[in-house]
Formats: C-alpha cells, structure tokens, sequence
C-alpha cells in the first residue's frame, strides 16, 4: 500500500483476495455437482423419465418399497436418483385418499368385478373374529380391485407424467438464454 502525497487524499484500500486457484475449482466443480444432482446437465428427456419412474413407482400399491424401488432402478437405468425419489413423492398421506377413491373403481372396472357392499359390513365388531370370517371376501376383493386400479394408474401417471414433464423441460430450457462457454484468456490455440 503506498500512501497519498496529498494529506487530504485518504490512502488506498488493499484490494480483496481473489480466491485460490484451488479454492474456485472447488467451488466450480461443487456447482457442477449440484447441477447434475438437479438434472440440469442432463437431458430433458433424462430427466422427464427419471420423475416418471418416480411418480409410476409412487402409484403402485407396493408401500414401504417405494424408495427402494426408485433408487434401485435409477441406478440399474442410470436415471437421476433425485428427481426419481423426488417423483415417488406425488402419492403421500394427503394424496392417499383420493387416488384410492379413484383406483378401486378403476380396478373394478379392469376385473369386470362387482361393487363389493363393505359399507354392510357390521364394522362395529371390527375387533372380533367373526367380522373377518364374514368379512375377509369382501375386503381380499375390494383389495385386489385397489391392487389392480392402482397399477393402472401407475402406468397411466408415468406416461402422462413423462410427456409433460418433457415438455416443461424442453420449453423452460429453450427460453433460458445459455451461458457462453469461456476457455482460457489468450489467443486461440494454433491449428496443428
């Protein structure tokens, strides 16, 4: 720092370090690595299929396996794990309940099967062996028509989810101007 020959001239300040050579490639490279973890490098049809599996695993009525599911099979499809157990998300407690009410009819539908009648079931006996005697066609049925709907609609979700999640991505990433790809300062290298 050399000082001002004028006195009322304040003196100048010392510039800011400017980070390591090292210190920024790691920082570039764990920017690179968050967007790979994002699905941001990949394509978008990379990543529209990596939540479609997700959302497809997530409809069947496969519960507790679903997470094992989805990184088994983004790992053996080499897919995104995140955006995949990301997908898995959609059916939750809150979505439970209305993707049920839709897949039982669809189920039934499927089977060709009749409307079981468990609202005529004497529920208050639901602690006792008799009510499962009586009881246990019905509820094997109806979980069996839930089964099926529930497959359907994991097929169904997964095609769905895949074409406009593709679209999403293609349209989001083409109005998204591209960052110009800098090299090295200095001359171009000499052509050999």
């Amino acid at each position: 720092m050399s000082s001002s020959p004028d006195p009322h001239i304040p003196p100048e300040k010392p510039l800011a370090k400017e980070p390591k050579v090292g210190a920024g490639g790691v920082i570039a490279k764990l920017r690179a690595r968050i967007r790979e973890t994002l699905g941001q490098s990949s394509s978008p049809e990379v990543v529209a299929a990596s939540f479609a599996l997700g959302v497809a695993i997530a409809f069947t009525p496969l519960f507790g396996f679903h997470t094992w599911m989805a990184l088994g099979l983004a790992f053996l499809l080499r897919l995104n794990k995140l955006d995949v157990l990301l997908g898995t998300l959609v059916v939750n407690p809150l979505t439970f309940a209305p993707v049920s009410a839709v897949a039982i009819p669809l189920g039934r539908m499927i089977l060709r099967a009749e409307r079981e009648a468990l609202a005529q079931l004497p529920w208050k006996d639901l602690m006792k062996l008799e009510f499962w005697r009586t009881a246990g066609p019905s509820v094997r049925a109806v979980s069996l028509q839930w089964a099926v709907g529930m497959f359907a609609l994991s097929f169904l979700a997964g095609i769905l989810t895949y074409v406009i999640v593709l679209a999403l991505v293609r349209r989001m990433r083409a109005s998204r101007p591209r960052p110009a790809i800098t090299g090295p300062a200095g001359p171009p290298p000499a052509a050999p």
